[in-house]
């Protein structure tokens, strides 16, 4: 049986966290046994405890942190590890570091980003591509980033993201409209992500308030209503700006939730608005509950949505009329709506599963020892 160690810095909630969770669901005593580690407190450890997996605190300061390596050196070998799945570049390099302290683990990082980092990071990966070292890219679009950041394409391979296409899929009847008090009659575009920069809030409520300012308050007889859900450092300026642009009463600002089949299910378009993506678990969850989705044309969004799936409408970053445009075709035509959203279940269905994910992961696992 396989002893893998999930590593990861933030145990944090977003779509990264989110991988790991279902990860570790699936594999837990299904031939392997399930180990869990990570720096700064968040809901993901709690998810861990409540699955029954061993969890430790480690602390992590730096990329470099040889101290970190060596208390990482030292539970792999209590732990009897046999691998180390990393996330992002911190936890990456420090599962490497440890094996200079005498850690045999073989280490499997999974690329969540495809956009640039900091320019060392190319030559360093060019230094730390090791033979027992595999990546895993969530899109080709990140695939394409990690060889133009120095990693050498034999030891990357692409597994798409996956969702839980039956639990997302279920017909249950949502109760976030009485919630929130939007009404029956109105068209929700939902979004669900942290509150920073390279997620596109600003770009969104600008979208919104173009729309609005060409078409005026209703379309097509009803209230378009623009639930962001999310909490982050961007959340309070982007109140701001929806002020500021005097959008405010169309807008309802969620904060963080833990029920996103819910919020998903009492919607009708789903927007993903970020200026760098390199999948989109969201979008996934979104087309697993037959939304129709609008995305930016930015990383791997395109290989979820295109003309082959037609699921939804991809904008250019940065083109608020584009959104608004493709915000109003969608919240005018409830049969393309509909349409869309049969097309983006089937091809979650069809290549994004969760269970294509996980058995696709635990070959790379199989391939490492």
């Amino acid at each position: 049986m396989l002893r893998i160690l999930y590593l990861i810095n933030h145990a944090g909630k977003g779509g990264t966290e989110r991988y790991v969770l279902s990860l570790a669901r699936k594999l837990n005593g299904s031939g392997a046994e399930v180990f869990f580690a990570y720096n700064e407190e968040g809901p993901l450890a709690d998810r861990m405890r409540e699955l029954g997996v061993p969890v430790f605190r480690l602390e992590m300061k730096s990329r470099f942190d040889f101290k970190a390596a060596l208390a990482l050196a030292g539970l792999c070998r209590r732990l009897k590890i046999d691998i180390v799945h990393t996330q992002f570049l911190r936890e990456f390099y420090i599962a490497l570091i440890s094996r200079l302290f005498g850690s045999r683990v073989y280490v499997v990082n999974t690329c969540h980003m495809a956009h640039a980092g900091h320019p060392a990071d190319k030559i360093l990966n060019k230094l730390l591509s090791f033979n027992n070292t595999r990546t895993i890219a969530v899109s080709h679009a990140a695939e394409r980033f990690l060889i133009a950041q120095g990693m050498r394409p034999r030891h990357i391979g692409v597994i798409h993201n996956g969702v839980d296409v039956d639990y997302f899929s279920e017909d249950v009847p949502s109760t976030i409209r009485d919630e929130l008090g939007i009404g029956r009659d109105s068209l929700v575009a939902v979004s669900i992500a942290r509150f920073s920069p390279e997620k596109g809030h600003d770009f969104f409520i600008r979208s919104i308030a173009r729309l609005l300012d060409t078409h005026g308050p209703d379309i097509s007889g009803k209230k378009p209503v623009f639930l962001l859900v999310g909490d982050g450092d961007t959340l309070e300026d982007c109140k701001k700006l929806a002020s500021d642009l005097g959008v405010s009463g169309h807008v309802i600002f969620a904060g963080y939730r833990g029920d996103t089949r819910n919020i998903l299910r009492g919607s009708d378009v789903y927007v993903c608005h970020s200026r760098h993506e390199a999948l989109g678990i969201s979008i996934l969850e979104a087309m697993a509950c037959s939304l129709p989705v609008i995305t930016t044309d930015v990383g791997g969004t395109g290989e979820i949505v295109n003309d082959e799936n037609r699921c939804g409408i991809r904008v250019r970053y940065g083109d608020t009329d584009g959104m608004a445009n493709a915000m109003k075709l969608l919240f005018e035509n409830g049969q393309l709506r509909e349409e869309y959203g049969k097309n983006g279940l089937e091809a979650v269905r069809k290549e994004f599963s969760v269970d294509a994910m996980v058995e696709k992961t635990r070959q790379v696992y199989r391939e490492c020892v």
